[in-house]
């Protein structure tokens, strides 16, 4: 799978291109939560998914930051409706770079949902199965 293959070559970093923070790859709030977004970034809410160029050398955008994604993966079950939650990943527009507010916004936030859940700061990612070139021509570019 895509998403596989893009953590097995990526580097263990925080963020998907590595360790340090870069302003303008992800679109997360930017002031004083929740008066001010100062939009520094160039958003204020959701963005385009292409608005930062790619955060990983496969060329996929928006791995963390802008909105939460959705996954198959069961998070737990709701205490009081006792649905399964599913995980969402990446944190997004409302989170922060460093966790002082919401979420941190780095490729190991995860939080758990109802699939009735909805709100505009969270999506889901459209995949394909990695073919052996795309994973070959990923580590040529790594080099």
């Amino acid at each position: 799978r895509v998403r596989e293959a893009v953590v097995s070559t990526q580097s263990t970093g925080v963020y998907p291109w590595g360790n340090a923070y870069e302003r303008n790859r992800m679109n997360i709030w930017q002031g004083k939560f929740p008066k001010e977004n100062k939009g520094k970034d160039g958003h204020i809410g959701v963005a385009p998914v292409d608005a930062f160029k790619p955060q990983n050398t496969f060329g996929l955008f928006d791995m963390i930051g802008n909105t939460w994604e959705w996954t198959s993966t069961v998070y737990g079950v709701d205490p009081q409706t006792k649905m399964p939650q599913y995980t969402l990943r990446g944190g997004s527009y409302v989170d922060s770079v460093d966790g002082k507010f919401n979420h941190k916004a780095d490729v190991t936030t995860r939080m758990g949902n109802t699939a009735d859940a909805g709100s505009d700061n969270i999506s889901f990612r459209c995949a394909r199965d990695a073919t052996s070139q795309d994973i070959a021509r990923n580590k040529k570019q790594e080099l």
